[in-house]
């Protein structure tokens, strides 16, 4: 049973969340166009994107945690046992840390501060792993499809903790090749 709950685990957390990335990111950057030109200009801001899209629309939204010993969390008691709901993708808002937090900046310098990973023990063994793959999918996807259409009939995934595209229709037009 435990091997069934680690192998289940290791799918979402390792191959669902990679695809929640790089869709949101597809969608985000087609959406802010603007942002996109910026990356074609300057191709080495392509890392800090992938920790702006992280921040602004994150493939994993919550996660649960449960209170070791009584303690208070923002002025309530909170009992050995409770459970606590974490909203990373609120911490990822937050006015005290990100100026302007609605808005869409792969310029940010500090969005590598979300909490797309958790924090501490709790934080994602695999979020290198994933920064490398994002960086690299979506540099390579928007390189040979820089046109791009989004299609109507885009529709997320109807879960609450994992956030991410179940269908994404796009029209795609290779780029040309220059000799």
């Amino acid at each position: 049973m435990e091997l069934k709950a680690t192998a289940g685990l290791v799918l979402a957390a390792g191959f669902e969340t990679t695809v929640n990335l790089l869709s949101n990111g597809i969608a985000l950057l087609r959406r802010h166009r603007d942002q996109l030109a910026l990356l074609q200009e300057q191709p080495a801001l392509w890392a800090n994107t992938v920790e702006e899209v992280l921040r602004f629309d994150p493939p994993v939204l919550l996660t649960g945690r449960v209170c070791q010993e009584e303690t208070e969390l923002a002025g309530r008691t909170m009992h050995e046992g409770d459970l606590i709901t974490v909203m990373l993708a609120g911490a990822n808002r937050d006015p005290n840390v990100f100026a302007e937090p609605d808005r869409f900046d792969v310029t940010r310098e500090n969005a590598r501060d979300h909490m797309a990973f958790s924090a501490g023990r709790h934080h994602c063994l695999g979020a290198m792993l994933a920064r490398m793959e994002g960086e690299v999918g979506l540099r390579m996807f928007f390189e040979r499809f820089p046109d791009i259409t989004l299609l109507p009939g885009a529709h997320r995934r109807s879960t609450r903790i994992l956030r991410g595209f179940e269908t994404l229709p796009a029209a795609l037009t290779p780029a040309t090749a220059t000799v």
